[in-house]
């Protein structure tokens, strides 16, 4: 039985303790949130002992694997508590909020050796990595990114999800998702450039976000992308259209359905329908487990590269 806790209690989480909660070889042992009334909730329905001290359930609960769920600014103390304790650590994207934050607790980590891995989910389905094998033979020079949906268009501009402050808008938030699957598909990315406006709520008070944006980007290989992101849009989409000399691959990444086309010919590879999640969560498993981390899908360190990307595009949008 494998001992586990969760320390930030809020909407993501959940996600993690459903599977947690369907392993019939985990013990879910705590729960912690500084809101120890949401910690309280959770329990109830997933398990474990509440707590609102970080140090008083590792000490208390001695887990052996914990799963990070806070805010991107509250990183730092939980990922570091762990880390004195050698507990390994899965911990929810981005590795940081701010860049600088982000080395300051990496060279920590490195310097306890502390086992983390960042939960990038595309990494970890298997319709990517189906698309790895039909691009082998292929040559790629342009890609196409496009997520977009339909928040500014239905939500109260006063949510919270609107002030970037809170949230780091629809790059580092949203978007980094794609960046991270971008870079592990086709490598770095030596420039960014791009355009943003706001064609629904104009910026004032806490609506700071950026409600439509499109970028540019020029990797080290000469490989160029474009990556465009809408809250202004019909639904919630998100697609990657990969264009090679051979063949055109086209990936709906909230589906999970890879579409690879060849000429008149074209096949569709499904994933199955477990939730996405539970990829990412089952290997950080199976590493906890057998205390193998080589093939960790997406390293403390590796994480920060995605944040420096994100931010370095938002820095060219940001009006």
């Amino acid at each position: 039985m494998i001992k586990t806790a969760l320390i930030g209690a809020g909407g993501i989480a959940g996600t993690h303790l459903a599977f947690l909660k369907s392993r019939k070889d985990v013990e879910l042992a705590g729960i912690c949130d500084t809101n120890y009334l949401k910690a309280e909730e959770r329990v109830r329905s997933f398990g474990g002992r509440a707590y609102k001290d970080i140090g008083q359930m590792l000490d208390s609960e001695k887990p052996q694997a914990v799963w990070v769920c806070t805010p991107p600014r509250v990183r730092y103390v939980p990922l570091l508590a762990c880390a004195e304790r050698n507990i390994p650590v899965f911990c929810e994207k981005p590795a940081e909020a701010g860049l600088q934050e982000a080395e300051s607790l990496n060279r920590k980590l490195a310097e306890k050796k502390a086992k983390v891995q960042v939960g990038y989910v595309f990494r970890c389905i298997p319709a990517v990595q189906k698309l790895k094998e039909q691009m082998q033979d292929d040559k790629i020079h342009l890609v196409q990114s496009l997520y977009s949906c339909n928040l500014s268009l239905t939500d109260e501009v006063s949510a919270p999800r609107f002030n970037k402050s809170v949230t780091g808008g629809l790059l580092v938030e949203q978007a980094t998702h794609n960046f991270d699957l971008l870079r592990y598909l086709f490598g770095e990315v030596s420039s960014v450039s791009g355009l943003a406006s706001n064609p629904v709520h104009k910026k004032e008070g806490n609506y700071s976000i950026e409600e439509v944006i499109s970028l540019s980007l020029k990797f080290e290989s000469g490989m160029i992308a474009s990556h465009c992101h809408s809250w202004a849009g019909d639904s919630w989409r998100n697609v990657i259209t990969i264009i090679g000399e051979k063949r055109l691959y086209r990936l709906s990444l909230f589906d999970r359905i890879l579409t690879v086309e060849a000429g008149d010919q074209k096949k569709e590879i499904v994933d199955p329908p477990d939730s996405a999640y539970d990829y990412e969560d089952g290997i950080f498993l199976d590493m906890v487990v057998c205390g193998d981390w080589k093939n960790n899908p997406s390293t403390y360190e590796d994480a920060i590269k995605t944040l420096k990307l994100s931010l370095e595009a938002d820095k060219t949008v940001s009006i």
